[in-house]
């Protein structure tokens, strides 16, 4: 078989691996709290949810499968290997950071800081447990360079995924501010599940006749698919999602070329491996905190405006969406009726109970008109999630 054929073939095999990781089933559960918890939230904000649980498996899931494709494609070219040992505590830091149940520290930046940190301090501790010490030193072992390529390829990855779909799907919240005002903003919270091949040197696990082994400069590698979880969580009151997820995502990748940049530095000085550590939790924790504090410094996007109501989201499926009423327009008239809260809202569309026309203030500032009808049956009308007031409606959905 030839070599192409070999590694297409080992993808294919890899696959069975992947399915037995403990991480993947960690990272599925994981999902899944944060679709419970989302799901609450909304219900309680709005009395509705805005997607069901099962979106976020489904939302992230193909951004992830083709983020980790390209990121195999680099892997295999570069042959980069590791041992079962190694694998274990890559599994055992990711449980510290899920452990804290801060979906953002599940980062390239972090996760990669800590293994490297692990790794140069592993021959001068000792636990006092001799099989798990064992295990330990025989991850060590690995080249830190191998850590913080896989670093960079990830931190790379988790820039595009923020910057091309961190802000799709994005969930609205209500608070309120220090004035006693309610006041919304959305919050991205996800966690992606990508496939990555790494290779293992042959006889680490058992092996099958029709596993494919491949030779790379005398060593015989066997291919695993490895999954790997990469989270993100921040909150964006005074900008629109999609604009916030693409600034960090681009900054997330300036910080990643910068780590390259160590790496090829690390080469000719080896203890830079330190420094690449270092620059990897500060850059990425700066990253999160500049974003915040900047973000928290502006007026707020979503609040209840003297004229015209600000969406805060749109259910999908809904007229409004049908409408193409976007998140962070405003809307000036429904039916021909100046409207400025969700209750005038709500008293003007009673005006055509299976019809409504709106006149809508696009994030350009232009007006343009849209018109389309409602259905019988629905707890909510139109579709569209405004800032609520201190007095209750039947729905906190119009």
């Amino acid at each position: 078989m030839s070599m192409v054929g070999a590694i297409i073939l080992s993808i294919i095999i890899g696959i069975a691996a992947f399915f037995i990781h403990p991480l993947l089933y960690i990272g599925l559960a994981l999902m899944g709290l944060i679709g419970w918890q989302r799901v609450r939230r909304e219900r309680e904000h709005f009395h509705t949810r805005v997607l069901r649980i099962r979106a976020d498996y489904v939302v992230p899931f193909l951004p992830g499968l083709i983020a980790g494709s390209l990121l195999s494609l680099v892997t295999i070219v570069i042959g980069l290997t590791v041992s079962i040992d190694w694998l274990w505590l890559l599994l055992i830091v990711y449980l510290l950071t899920i452990v804290t149940m801060n979906i953002r520290w599940i980062s390239p930046a972090y996760v990669g800081a800590f293994m490297i940190g692990v790794v140069l301090l592993a021959p001068f501790v000792t636990t006092g447990w001799p099989w798990f010490d064992e295990r330990l030193q025989s991850a060590s072992q690995i080249p830190v360079l191998v850590i913080m390529y896989l670093t960079v390829l990830l931190l790379s990855a988790e820039g595009m995924l923020i910057a091309k779909r961190g802000g799709s799907f994005s969930s609205p919240v209500v608070v309120r501010s220090k004035r006693g005002k309610w006041v919304g903003f959305h919050r991205v919270k996800r966690l992606w599940l990508l496939p990555v091949v790494l290779f293992i040197p042959e006889g680490a696990i058992p092996t099958f006749s029709f596993w494919p082994i491949l030779t790379v400069a005398g060593v015989s590698l066997q291919p695993l698919v490895v999954p790997f979880l990469i989270g993100t969580d921040f909150k964006i009151w005074s900008s629109l999602p999609k604009v916030v997820s693409r600034k960090v995502g681009n900054q997330v990748l300036g910080l990643a070329l910068t780590l390259a940049l160590i790496v090829c530095i690390t080469w000719y000085v080896p203890w830079l491996s330190v420094l690449f550590a270092i620059v990897a939790i500060v850059g990425r924790e700066g990253i999160h905190l500049m974003a915040k504090i900047k973000d928290r410094s502006s007026t707020s996007l979503f609040t209840n405006q003297g004229t015209g109501c600000k969406v805060l989201g749109i259910l999908p499926g809904s007229p409004a969406e049908k409408m193409g009423i976007k998140i962070g327009e405003t809307i000036l008239r429904v039916n021909g009726k100046m409207v400025n809260n969700e209750y005038s809202f709500y008293e003007a569309l009673q005006e055509n109970s299976a019809f409504c026309r709106l006149e809508v203030i696009d994030k350009a500032g232009e007006v343009r008109f849209a018109q389309g009808a409602l259905y019988d049956g629905e707890h909510h009308q139109l579709g569209v999630l405004l800032v609520k007031e201190d007095r209750e409606l039947q729905d906190s959905v119009i």
